[in-house]
């Protein structure tokens, strides 16, 4: 394996990091029913008292998915059971949004969850977003507000200093959001780095969202090294990217590279149920997957209907599959 490609930590290493969360496990999930019908299992999120589906729809690819489709993908996600929605400001300059404000909240406001993001750099630009994305999906209220995509050290304090976490805090004294969150893909280091600033300001955030994937813990893993300290901090954790935004298929920004790498993680003998089952078997709250179709959905939802725990032995040996196919291209995302 190339030297730049090599894992890292191994996976005995993470497996002991792992097996120290087992106490924290929320890996409880509920059958529940609402007015409209049965919905997925769902969990706890992390302190809070609110549980939410153990599968959320991601907002990045919903507004891809053809026109005349995009009614039935949501419809279709109601009907499945799913309550928890995710979206940003800037997937598709506000298309996503505008997609849930048009066939999700004027139907189903009142049965799900709703999150939204914003990745601007000041307090004033933030607050511009959240204004926009409240208008357009159509709602007084978001029940999750993330901070979006933190990249590094130096990103995150710029943010600080420039009002980002204080505009967050206020809409949430507001009534404009329930919840507060994070988010980010490019280096475990600003995660703790943010975690350690807030715990300096005395604030807690609610949720991060974060990679967790099979391919994660072996590289600059984020489910070694964050996910024990969300954990210790109570925090509702959503996964993504635990299809690698399609590269574990041989697709995605990365494709042409995979494919002169003839690497793809399906096509050697690792599926779907196989990359969902791992995440689920973790302390997370959500699984956050996009769909641009309802094929597409479908089978995501059905990785989680059919889901058991992965015990110790399952899970080493799914991770000696992926540590032999490794390669930094399958998470072109961390940076």
């Amino acid at each position: 394996m190339p030297e730049s490609s090599r894992p890292f930590p191994k996976r005995r290493e993470f497996l002991v990091a792992l097996a120290g969360l087992a106490s924290a496990r929320n890996l409880l999930a509920q059958p529940s029913t609402d007015k409209i019908g049965k919905t997925l299992p769902t969990r706890k999120l992390g302190r809070l008292d609110q549980r939410i589906t153990q599968f959320t729809l991601g907002g990045f690819h919903a507004w891809k998915a053809p026109a005349h489709q995009q009614e039935a993908l949501i419809d279709r996600a109601i009907e499945l059971g799913v309550r928890t929605f995710d979206n940003a400001r800037d997937y598709g300059d506000g298309a996503s949004e505008k997609l849930y404000g048009k066939y999700l909240t004027p139907r189903y406001r009142d049965y799900i969850y709703l999150t939204s993001k914003s990745s601007q750099k000041t307090g004033k630009a933030v607050r511009e977003q959240l204004e926009n994305s409240l208008r357009w999906m159509k709602t007084d209220h978001l029940d999750l507000w993330n901070i979006h995509a933190i990249t590094t050290i130096q990103d995150v304090d710029e943010r600080i200093n420039a009002g980002v976490l204080d505009a967050f805090l206020k809409a949430r004294d507001e009534g404009k959001v329930r919840h507060l969150g994070f988010t980010g893909h490019s280096s475990y280091k600003t995660h703790l780095h943010f975690l350690k600033r807030l715990h300096e300001l005395g604030i807690e955030l609610d949720t991060c969202l974060m990679p967790m994937s099979l391919v994660d813990p072996h590289y600059d893993s984020f489910i070694t090294h964050v996910l024990p300290e969300l954990k210790k901090r109570d925090y509702g954790v959503f996964a993504m990217k635990t299809m690698g935004f399609g590269s574990f298929f041989g697709n995605g920004p990365q494709e042409q590279q995979l494919r002169e790498l003839n690497l793809s993680l399906t096509n050697s003998g690792i599926s779907v149920e196989d990359m969902h089952h791992f995440v689920y078997s973790l302390p997370i709250t959500s699984l956050c997957s996009g769909c641009e179709s309802i094929s597409q959905l479908e089978e995501n939802v059905k990785a989680l209907t059919s889901f058991k725990s992965l015990n110790q032995t399952a899970q080493e040996t799914l991770l000696t599959k992926t540590e032999s196919l490794y390669h930094r291209a399958l998470e072109h995302y961390k940076s």
